[in-house]
Formats: C-alpha cells, sequence, structure tokens
C-alpha cells in the first residue's frame, strides 16, 4: 500500500504530465480496439446487404438451412438410428445454436411409395393405379389455405387416417375427397392401414420462407398427415419403412456476423457427414444453403478490410508513438536530477524501471478499462462518414463489443507500456557526473544529424515510390487489376516516413534560415528579438520534438485529407462519367419484329418462325411522359448505336454512333470540364448549328487520320449510309470510355474504342428510327422513388433503368471506402487533439522551466509586453515553422504518393484518368486549430507571466 500511496503522490506531483500521457494511451486502445469493432460492424452490414440483394434476385431466402436424406435401407433398426441422429444433430447444431438466430424450424418425413384401392369400388374406379406416400411437415396447417373440406383430425377417426391433398393430386390418383381407401403392398405387412383424403389446400403465400425447400407442385402423390399423428404412428412404431427425413430452418440473417457466416459455411459441407457418420452408406443427402456464397465472399473480405485497417492505422501508430515518447520523454527529463540521485545512491537500473513500470501500469489498466468502450465511439465516428470529414446517420451500422476488440486493446496497452518504458531505460543509465557533462556539450549535434537519419528516409520512401511506380507500370502492361496491392501496409507507411524524413531534414536547415534571419536585421533588431533570435538558433535542439511532433502531425494529416478526397472524387467522378446523367432510362418500343416461338419445339416438329423483315420499324413512345415527370429538370434523347460503321477515303471501322439533341444534351449530361482542352459545353455549340456536324473521339480521329472539315460516311448493317462532316475532335465524351480493350480470340493487338457524335434528328431521318435512351437530370432534392411511382401511374414500360445517384450512395457503402474514408478522418481528428495536446504540455513545461529567466528579464527592465512580445515570436519561429513545414511535407507526399493509389482501380481502364485532388478548406481548419493552440498557449503565458513579480525570481534565484 505505502509503495502505491509513493506512486499516486509521484503522479499527482506531475498531474499534467501524466493526464497527457494517460490520454494518449487513451486513444491508442480505443484506436485499436475500434479496428475489430469496426471491421465486424462494416461486414455485417454488407453481409445483410449481399443477402437482402441474393434474396431479391433469386427468391430464395438467404437465411435458409434445407438438409434432405433419402434412405437406401429398409432396415428397420439402421432408419430408427438414423432418425435420432438426425433429430439430435438439428436439435444440437441447428434450433439450439445461439449463432443463427432460427425463426422457423420445419421438419419433414415421409414414407416409400405404397398401393392404394378404394374400400368402396362402387364409388370409386377400383382399376386406376394409385401410388401415394405419406408425409408430414411441422407446422404446415399454419402455412396453408383450404380449398375444400376441412382439417384433418388429429387422431384416427374410426380407425381411419385422415389426410390433406394437393388439387392436383386428386386428379392423378384419381381419389374423390372424402372416401376411404385401403394400403394394399406386398412390401406392407400391415394391411389394416385405411386413409381418407378430407381437405384440398394450397400454400397461403408463395412467398413465405416456410416453402422455401418445397412448395406443394410437385406433391401429386403426397397424401399429408397432422406432424403429432405421424410422428406418433408412422415413426414410432414403423408401419411403414420411411423413405425421406429432412429440415428446414429460417434464420434472422440481418443478425449474421462472421462467425455465423462462418459455421454457415461449415455446415453447409460438414452437416451430412458429421450427422451420418458411419451410415453414410445408408442415406444419400442434399444440403442446401442458398446464401453461402455472399456468406463466401463475405469471408474473403473480412481477411482484406483487416489487412486495410492495420494498413490504414499504421501512420497513426507512428505518430501516437511519436507522442508517446515525446511525453515520456518530458515526464523523465523533469525528473532526471530525482533518478541520477537515486542511481548515485545506489539503486540499480531495474528498481528505477520497475518503478516506472508500476507508474505505467496504473495507467496503462486505467486505459485498458476505459479505452474499447471509447473505441465502440469511434467506431460510430468510422461508419458515420460518407465520404472525408462528411458524416451522416447510418443507424444501421451494428456496432457492438467483441472479445477480439479486448484481445486487440489488450496487445496496445502491453506495446504502449513497453515503448513508455524506453525513456526511462534511456535515462537511467545518467548519473550525475553524466547529467551534468551532457549540459555541458547541449550544443552538440543531435544524433539524427551525425548518422544522417533524415537522408535515410527519405531514400527508403523514395525507393518505396520508386518500387511500386514500377508494380503499377507492370499492371497496366499485363491488364491487370492492382487491388489486391492497395491493402499493402508499405503504401500507407512510406509517405509517412517520407515525411518524417523531409520534416527532420527542414529541421536540419532551418537554423541556418533563422541565423540568415537574424544576420540581415542584426543591427536593427530589439533587445527582446535579438535575444528570442540567439535563442533559437542556439538552442535549437531543445524545440526539435515540438516541431517534430507538430511536422509529422500536421504533414499526416494533410496527406490522409488529399488521399481520401482524391480516392472518393476519383471514385465516384468514374461513376458520373460512365453512366452520364442522373437518371439513364429505356422505354419498351413497339415494333414489327417477329417474336421467338412460346417454348421449345418437339422432337419431330420443325421450329417455324416468321421471316424477318428488312428493316423494322419502331413505334416512339411518348417522350413527354417521361420530360413531365416530378423532379425532371432536364430530359435528354441519347440515341447509341454500338454496331456503327464509319467510312473516310479508303479506311473504314466499326464506330460507336451517337445521336444528341446538344441543348438538352448539354442540360443533362454530366462531363468534367478539366478533361478537355474548352469548356464541354463550347464542343456541343460548335455542332449545334449544322445538322451534319459532328465530334470525333479522338480513337477514332487518329485511326481515320481524320481532321476538321473531312466527310465520313456513317451507317450499319441494313442501314444505307448517310454523309457527315466532322468539326472536332474530343478526347473524351459522357459514358464514352476511350481505353483499349482486349482484343478477340485470337490475339491481335488492343482495340481503341472509336466515337462519332452527331445529331439525333439527322440519324433518325437519314438512317432509322431506333430505340433510344433518356437522360435525366434531376432538380436537386428530388424524390426518386416518387418518380417512378408517377410512372406505374402513367403506365410507362421501362426495359432499363439506371440511376446514377443510387449507385454513387451504394459505393459510399463499400466496406473499403468506409474504412478509408472513417479512418482517415478520425485519423485527421485525433492528429488535431494529440497535436494540441502535445503543443500545449511543451509549453507549460517550458514556461515553468524558464521562471527564473523571465525574472530575471524582468528585473533587467523588460517590460511585460516586451517579454510576451519575445515569446510570441519564439512561438512563432518554433510552433509556426512545425505548421508550415508539416503543410509544405505533406502537400509534397500527396503529389507524390497519392497518385499510387491507382492501384486502388484498374489503372488501364481509369475515365477520368485519375487525379490528386486537394482541398484548401482542409488546411484552413489546420490553420485555425494551430491559430487556437497559439492563442491558447499564448492565454496561459499571459496568466503565468502576470502571476510572476521579481522578489521571487530573486528568491528563486538565491534558492
Amino acid at each position: 500500500m505505502s509503495v502505491l500511496i509513493m506512486l499516486l503522490r509521484k503522479m499527482a506531483r506531475n498531474y499534467w504530465l501524466v493526464i497527457c500521457l494517460f490520454s494518449g494511451m487513451l486513444l491508442c486502445i480505443a484506436l485499436t480496439a475500434s479496428m475489430p469493432i469496426y471491421k465486424n460492424a462494416v461486414l455485417h452490414h454488407m453481409l445483410v446487404q449481399d443477402l437482402e440483394r441474393s434474396y431479391e434476385q433469386t427468391g430464395d431466402h438467404p437465411g435458409m438451412i434445407a438438409a434432405q436424406f433419402t434412405m437406401q435401407t429398409d432396415n428397420a433398426k439402421v432408419q430408427s438410428k438414423i432418425m435420432d441422429r438426425f433429430d439430435a444433430y438439428w436439435s444440437s447444431h441447428i434450433t439450439g445454436s445461439k449463432l443463427l438466430h432460427v425463426t422457423q424450424d420445419q421438419k419433414q418425413v415421409e414414407t416409400v411409395r405404397f398401393g392404394l384401392t378404394p374400400t368402396d369400388p362402387s364409388r370409386v374406379d377400383p382399376k386406376v393405379k394409385r401410388n401415394a406416400k405419406l408425409s408430414m411437415r411441422s407446422s404446415l396447417e399454419e402455412h396453408i389455405r383450404l380449398i375444400d373440406g376441412k382439417l384433418p383430425s388429429q387422431t384416427r377417426v374410426d380407425g381411419v387416417y385422415e389426410v390433406m391433398v394437393t388439387d392436383s393430386a386428386l386428379g392423378q390418383l384419381g381419389m374423390l375427397l372424402g372416401q376411404e381407401y385401403d394400403i394394399k403392398d406386398p412390401k406392407i405387412k400391415d394391411t389394416s392401414i385405411r386413409i381418407k383424403p378430407v381437405a384440398v389446400i394450397v400454400e397461403k403465400d408463395l412467398n413465405d420462407p416456410f416453402w422455401g425447400m418445397q412448395n406443394l407442385k410437385n406433391d401429386q402423390n403426397t397424401l399429408f398427415l397432422p406432424d403429432k399423428l405421424f410422428e406418433q404412428d408412422f415413426i414410432a412404431k414403423r408401419p411403414i419403412i420411411i423413405g425421406r427425413v429432412g429440415g428446414t430452418a429460417i434464420t434472422d440473417y440481418t443478425q449474421f456476423n462472421l462467425d455465423t457466416a462462418a459455421y454457415m459455411l461449415n455446415l453447409k459441407t460438414n452437416l451430412a457427414p458429421d450427422m451420418l457418420g458411419s451410415y453414410n452408406y445408408s442415406v444419400s443427402s442434399t444440403v442446401w444453403v442458398p446464401g453461402s456464397e455472399a456468406m463466401t465472399a463475405y469471408s474473403e473480405r473480412e481477411k482484406t478490410l483487416r489487412t486495410l485497417l492495420w494498413s490504414l492505422n499504421v501512420p497513426l501508430f507512428i505518430l501516437i508513438a511519436f507522442y508517446f515518447y515525446m511525453v515520456t520523454s518530458m515526464l523523465v527529463e523533469r525528473q532526471k536530477a530525482e533518478i541520477s540521485v537515486l542511481r548515485s545512491r545506489g539503486a540499480s537500473r531495474f528498481h528505477l524501471v520497475l518503478m516506472y513500470a508500476a507508474e505505467f501500469g496504473l495507467l496503462a489498466i486505467a486505459a485498458y478499462a476505459i479505452g474499447p468502450w471509447l473505441g465502440i465511439w469511434f467506431t460510430r465516428v468510422l461508419g458515420s462518414t460518407s465520404t472525408f470529414l462528411n458524416f451522416v446517420n447510418r443507424g444501421s451500422l451494428q456496432v457492438e463489443m467483441t472479445a477480439e476488440s479486448w484481445k486487440y486493446a489488450a496487445g496496445a496497452v502491453f506495446a504502449a507500456w513497453v515503448l513508455n518504458l524506453v525513456p526511462v531505460f534511456i535515462a537511467t543509465k545518467v548519473s550525475i557526473v553524466d547529467q551534468k557533462r551532457a549540459k555541458a556539450r547541449e550544443g552538440k549535434r543531435p544524433i539524427w544529424q551525425l548518422f544522417g537519419v533524415d537522408i535515410i528516409l527519405i531514400l527508403v520512401a523514395l525507393y518505396g515510390h520508386y518500387m511500386f511506380r514500377q508494380r503499377m507500370t507492370d499492371l497496366v502492361k499485363l491488364g491487370l487489376d492492382g487491388k489486391s496491392l492497395s491493402a499493402d501496409p508499405l503504401l500507407y507507411t512510406i509517405p509517412t516516413l517520407f515525411i518524417l524524413g523531409s520534416g527532420l531534414l527542414m529541421m536540419r536547415l532551418y537554423p541556418l534560415f533563422i541565423a540568415l534571419i537574424y544576420r540581415m536585421g542584426r543591427k536593427r533588431w530589439a533587445p527582446q528579438y535579438y535575444t528570442t533570435l540567439l535563442l533559437v538558433i542556439r538552442r535549437n535542439r531543445i524545440y526539435h520534438g515540438l516541431m517534430l511532433f507538430l511536422v509529422l502531425t500536421v504533414g499526416t494529416g494533410i496527406y490522409n485529407a488529399n488521399t481520401a478526397r482524391t480516392l472518393n472524387e476519383n471514385m465516384e467522378d468514374q461513376i458520373w462519367y460512365a453512366a452520364g446523367s442522373d437518371v439513364v432510362l429505356r422505354q419498351h418500343w413497339e415494333s414489327d419484329a417477329p417474336s421467338g416461338p412460346a417454348g421449345p419445339p418437339s422432337a419431330n416438329e420443325p421450329v417455324q418462325q416468321a421471316p424477318a423483315p428488312d428493316v423494322i420499324h419502331y413505334l416512339e413512345p411518348p417522350f413527354e411522359l417521361i420530360q413531365t415527370l416530378p423532379g425532371v429538370d432536364t430530359a435528354a434523347k441519347v440515341f447509341t448505336k454500338d454496331e456503327a460503321q464509319a467510312w473516310l477515303g479508303t479506311k473504314s471501322g466499326k464506330v460507336k454512333l451517337m445521336g444528341i439533341d446538344t441543348d438538352d444534351f448539354g442540360n443533362a449530361a454530366w462531363m468534367k470540364d478539366s478533361l478537355m482542352q474548352y469548356p464541354f459545353n463550347d464542343y456541343l455549340n460548335l455542332i449545334a448549328a449544322d445538322t451534319h456536324a459532328v465530334l470525333l473521339s479522338k480513337t477514332a480521329a487518329d485511326f481515320f487520320g481524320a481532321k476538321a472539315g473531312d466527310v465520313l460516311d456513317v451507317g450499319w448493317e441494313g442501314i444505307r449510309p448517310t454523309r457527315l462532316v466532322v468539326y472536332g475532335v474530343v478526347p473524351y465524351f459522357p459514358a464514352f470510355n476511350p481505353n483499349p480493350v482486349a482484343a478477340a480470340e485470337g490475339g491481335g493487338k488492343k482495340q481503341d474504342p472509336m466515337l462519332i457524335v452527331g445529331h439525333l434528328d439527322t440519324i433518325q431521318n437519314e438512317l432509322a428510327m431506333e430505340p433510344y435512351d433518356v437522360w435525366l437530370k434531376l432538380k436537386p432534392g428530388a424524390d426518386r422513388q416518387a418518380m417512378l411511382d408517377e410512372m406505374d401511374k402513367r403506365h410507362v414500360q421501362l426495359e432499363g433503368f439506371s440511376d446514377t445517384i443510387g449507385k454513387i450512395s451504394e459505393s459510399r457503402m463499400d466496406p473499403f471506402r468506409m474504412a478509408i474514408n472513417g479512418v482517415m478522418t478520425l485519423g485527421f481528428i485525433i492528429s488535431l487533439a494529440i497535436s494540441f495536446l502535445g503543443f500545449m504540455l511543451f509549453w507549460l513545461l517550458s514556461l515553468q522551466g524558464r521562471m527564473l529567466q523571465f525574472g530575471i528579464y524582468r528585473a533587467m527592465g523588460i517590460s511585460f509586453k516586451q517579454l510576451l512580445g519575445m515569446m510570441t515570436l519564439e512561438q512563432l519561429l518554433t510552433t509556426g515553422a512545425g505548421f508550415f513545414i508539416g503543410i509544405a511535407t505533406g502537400i509534397a507526399a500527396g503529389q507524390i504518393y497519392v497518385p499510387l493509389f491507382q492501384l486502388s482501380f484498374d489503372p488501364g481502364r481509369i475515365v477520368p484518368p485519375f487525379e490528386v485532388i486537394s482541398d484548401h478548406a482542409d488546411i484552413i481548419r489546420l490553420g485555425i486549430s494551430t491559430c487556437f493552440m497559439l492563442a491558447a498557449a499564448l492565454v496561459i503565458l499571459t496568466w503565468l507571466l502576470k502571476r510572476m513579480n521579481i522578489h521571487q525570481a530573486v528568491k528563486l534565484g538565491e534558492d
């Protein structure tokens, strides 16, 4: 207890340092613990989305587990053991599993087929051959609707089993409702079984997951008994051989996570072998898990996302590690005298390290208790970002604490604890003599300058850049996708090394720059400024920690901001460019094209089809129905013909022909002006006056050797060409990708797509009237669902509908994009937070350590205003310099390393071309935060200086 009290008192004497150290530990642990929480939350969200998408596309419930086992033996004992094993396994591994969240459970058992004869041949034709089977499905009565008759009794009625049948079964078996039938089959010894169909049934709701495995359509020879009666008389007593047993479980897939997905996939593979064991030879099995494909992809995503999260957090961990080292070094620096005295009086290094280990251990335990819960809040921040520093309310992201989070937090606690002990271990080597000797050598160059650490870091970072450039070049040559490389930790680490090395290099040169300023005004500086400049020149080493910390935080923040914004803008620009407008749709066009045969012809019947007309004539649907939809700002007709043909001189080639109305198209289309030499609308205005004017893609101009004024013949198969005039050449055009595509089978060079853009009216009048798309630009805040509802009211028949805004929203929900936006946003915020903590801590300790110096200045006649000016200049020369160096290195790192993120795309197919994007607002935010830190420091400095009196400084000097 006495040791604990001593540690607490020691921590209380340095409470500012302890609070900052604890804050750093808390941030590190929370950040580390948030990674598995965020990973699981995002993947759960994506899994549920994938499963719902699969449900919409296939109609098969993705949370279903269905198994059927067909008996291949009539041995009653073997069948009994197999059914017992099935019941035990199903109840323990499926319905009893806490991972699966089972909402419905259905057991299915059916007998082998047997013959039936009518009890009263006078009422029912006895000549009809009737082969049927008895079956039970648990809870069947709750999911059916009676067409005729009544539900059967749960017990035998006068020795007769009442059964349910489908309407098709009545016809197939030649049975009448209410008539009795006897089982007559040589395989069945018990001939006293009599059944009576009393109900004709149909499914109540075919969309009910209950019918997911098998509905009643194929039960044309099945007689359904109530489940309890079947279990009591046909499973327990076994008068008829059981032919098949199975089960269907419906689970709540919205509760699925990584463990559930792995469990479901394991069930799909191992359910039958594990359940059957040595009876495998007696049964053929079928196991069906409709959601397994989405779950397999989910497992792969989990591995990639884990790697990506670690990679994204590497720079932040480096920053926090540096913060730890800086704060602990300050803490140890204040206590160096105490450490050296204890060493001189016989205390071993082990005892000293143990004392600090206990102190840091108390902080680590407290941070471990709080950190993971703070990590949950971090996760909510990560999950609520749609783009960089843009937050949305994403309530569907399920966040929960897991054992994995506590393990990650424990690892972070241990790493932080060890890292904090490094400065202590170094300081324990210092005796009183060493300390005095070190003070005498304060002007000596630091170790990192002697060994050229700054140059080494820059060279390593540039070599990493070179290697990634080479890999990207190889990917483009081979036509491969580089997404697997985009999660490489080195891709996120080498920019931090570059920022760190560049910051150190600037700090090596910075004293020379200050010395130059000093010499330029050497004879004109006021005494207080003269003193400050000399202090910064001669004792610049004491500012290295603060300046490097600011360089690292500001530089990393700027780089992360540029990276996130660049990736977001390029991803969304690709979607916008490929789509062309907010909404692209195609109405159904009536035509005289012959319809195909209704079904496949029989083997002996030849295929007969109406001859195709030479030209198909289309009836254009009313364009006004689309143009006047609610929320539509501009609607443009856009005709495209991918297989058009163009001729110029002796050259001909396949082109994509696009027909537009220039005015409407210019208002409806999305285009990035930076892609062209002139504004996009200028090109449209160029061809607007001449109905035969066209624009050529640069690929087409290069292929044909065409230039403005040349005449092209354009048409397609079965259509007589028309003559058009080239007015301009464009490198890009909405929805047109000019990058080469792979050649057809058989090799050859890659083919460059070619585009010709002309007037829609000319194409329709001189070539042919064929279906076109409609590009819609919507008004701000337009309700797209209301627009679709109005289409239904107007009976608009659509053959295609593409919602670009919806695609943008969906892309923002991609787990990898969410990880990049979330982690970099959080990193930016944490960088500002720990930058403020480190800054305030440095200046508080600096002021406290220089009280005597300030008092002497006051005693010498330096006014309070002049003293404040000295400190302001000192902060500008140190903190301000660190801030501007950080901005410079962050921008430089962005220009050098952000282009490497083309690896996140297909480098050879990116349109628009990858572009590094920065936002001045990010620098303004950093500037505001830095000004706030400077202002806060000045306020505290003013308050401390006002409290100081000259006689206190004299008394301090006497002591």
